[in-house]
């Protein structure tokens, strides 16, 4: 029984084995396509195995789409710093808001004959950092498109195909001049 075991386990093998080395020569043949140089030559497999332009106008259309994707990632930076001083305003007054409240109460037990010592209480400022589930939503929501947008923009940009490069950094430089100014603290 043990032989038969080993038999069938050899014949797998050798299957196994031939399997994997297609599937290697495979793999090869496919990193053998991919120039790790700058270079302008089409076929370019961009992000999904799909999606490789080879004419001229698809490069151009695929281009064209790149210089958009980096235009609205500065504006979504932008509009992320936004967001990020609309919330710690409302922080700010939501803290304030609450101090003013304490404070509008000792006023109130001072004037009906308590201690003036008591409005000697120490209230700390305002703090950035307090967490507001909305808030932080927000931010999270905003943080994971900018990241997945960063990643898909760098895996273009790893395929080493110099008409994609420079239409990232062309749409980068476009959208630092539109979007860079605003809501800079």
């Amino acid at each position: 029984m043990d032989s038969m075991n080993m038999t069938d386990s050899g014949s797998m093998g050798s299957n196994s084995t031939m399997s994997s080395n297609s599937t290697a020569s495979d793999s090869s043949m496919s990193m053998a396509m991919m120039s790790m140089y700058l270079h302008f030559t089409p076929g370019d497999t961009v992000l999904f195995d799909t999606i490789a332009p080879s004419s001229g106008e698809a490069i151009f259309g695929a281009c064209l789409i790149f210089f958009l994707i980096s235009v609205f990632y500065c504006w979504l930076r932008a509009f992320r710093r936004g967001v990020e001083m609309r919330c710690t305003a409302r922080a700010r007054r939501l803290v304030l808001r609450r101090v003013d409240s304490e404070m509008s109460d000792d006023r109130a037990s001072i004037s009906k004959g308590g201690e003036p010592g008591e409005m000697a209480v120490d209230y700390p400022a305002a703090p950035h950092n307090k967490f507001i589930l909305s808030n932080e939503l927000a931010r999270g929501v905003l943080n994971g498109a900018d990241t997945t947008l960063h990643y898909l923009l760098m895996l273009v940009a790893m395929t080493f195909n110099a008409s994609y490069i420079i239409s990232i950094i062309a749409g980068s430089v476009v959208g630092e001049v539109a979007f860079g100014r605003l809501n800079r603290g």
